[in-house]
């Protein structure tokens, strides 16, 4: 008898999370790549990146007020991973930039950060976010965060913004796989990659490019490109030992205030929501053609499009009152500008969905990595964040 592909997967992945679960399970540390939903301050340390979070109001939410290089009131997506791994005391991870000084690399910091000392505050795995408090500092996980606003898949992408590109974030993890391999050995480096969750969130700027210059190109070679580029950027991982790997899909983006203020009646922009289904679509056949083809990987892909096509469908039921504009900017939905200390700041921040041109409130943020951390097969599938990290 034939076994049909899906009973195929379901083997597969009941396999995988046995033989896992049979290992010392844990996630000893986290490793972040992406975005602008994930950059921790990455761009503060390139001199050429257009997009920066240093300046007020980003942060108003954050530890002190401080502008910390999150394109967020408070928290952002990485914060939130770092939560689901190690507890809610914890952010996310140092950027991997912040290692350096002076353009010299620090041993010691990269040690800091990949630390096994069990003497941290938190407890760890949590299995709930509990609402974000401005009481306490700020508490980096274990582990690294690569993501730089303006990176997309595929490298002349990032180039739009100057950002760091999804090719040198890898190179930078192979690096760090190098440099531990020579200090704490490579037996204890191989063991910390196939523990550890790697999280990615790419693609947001490829569909924003594509729906505002590029509608013209064939957009089913398109797609082909993003997710052939994405497959090769995860083999290349797993072929480093990483295999764990949490995908952020791409949300429904295209009515975000920066798409909407693109066009005349101020509409959602259909063809960046098309592009996005689409892209999600390929990168789940991906996922499922690496699960299993490739002994150990396992995955859990965040369905981020549906949970925010639900909160801007249906805001009465998550308490939001304004999923049209931006909290903070100018003009139009406040989408002329991003956010910047002239900008007019909304004081109802966890009732808007957008904080600023396209990127969620810290309150939006929570909802949604909340959902593909502890939701079902609607949020997260084949498994949600919280068992990935518990593995």
């Amino acid at each position: 008898m034939t076994k049909s592909p899906m009973l195929t997967i379901t083997i597969v992945v009941i396999t995988v999370i046995c033989s896992l679960s049979l290992s010392n399970a844990g996630s000893p540390a986290v490793f972040i790549l992406g975005d602008s939903l994930l950059d921790v301050g990455t761009n503060n340390f390139i001199l050429k990146a257009i997009g920066k979070a240093k300046y007020p109001h980003y942060g108003i939410d954050f530890f002190n007020s401080t502008p910390s290089g999150r394109f967020s009131n408070g928290l952002n997506m990485a914060d939130f991973i770092a939560r689901v791994v190690f507890g809610n005391s914890v952010t996310s991870p140092p950027a991997y930039l912040s290692f350096f000084y002076g353009g010299v690399y620090s041993e010691k910091r990269l040690a800091n950060a990949i630390d096994f000392s069990p003497r941290r505050r938190w407890r760890r795995p949590t299995n709930r976010l509990q609402p974000v408090s401005l009481v306490g500092r700020e508490n980096p996980a274990i582990g690294a965060n690569f993501a730089s606003s303006g990176t997309a898949i595929l490298d002349i992408n990032s180039a739009v913004d100057q950002a760091l590109p999804l090719s040198e974030q890898v190179a930078q993890v192979m690096y760090i796989h190098g440099n531990l391999s020579g200090t704490i050995g490579s037996w204890k480096t191989q063991v910390l990659f196939a523990k550890s969750p790697f999280f990615f969130g790419v693609g947001n700027n490829d569909v924003h490019f594509f729906a505002l210059f590029r509608a013209k190109l064939n957009q089913e070679e398109y797609i082909d490109s993003l997710v052939q580029t994405y497959n090769y950027t995860l083999h290349t991982l797993y072929n480093l030992g990483v295999r764990k790997f949490g995908i952020i899909g791409v949300p429904y983006i295209g009515c975000s205030p920066l798409m909407r203020v693109t066009t005349l009646h101020g509409n959602c922009s259909d063809i960046a929501n098309a592009l996005a289904r689409q892209l999600n679509e390929g990168i789940e056949h991906m996922l499922q053609d690496m699960m299993a083809s490739l002994k150990g990987m396992i995955y859990s892909f965040g369905n981020t499009y549906d949970t925010l096509y639900d909160m801007y469908e249906t805001p009465e039921r998550f308490n939001l009152t304004n999923v049209r504009d931006a909290c903070c900017g100018l003009g139009r939905f406040n989408a002329f500008t991003n956010c910047h200390p002239l900008a007019v700041v909304c004081k109802n921040r966890d009732e808007y969905l957008y904080w600023d041109v396209s990127h969620p409130s810290q309150y939006a943020l929570q909802i949604l990595s909340e959902a593909m951390a502890f939701g079902g097969l609607r949020e997260a599938r084949p498994i949600n964040w919280a068992r990935l990290v518990s593995l």
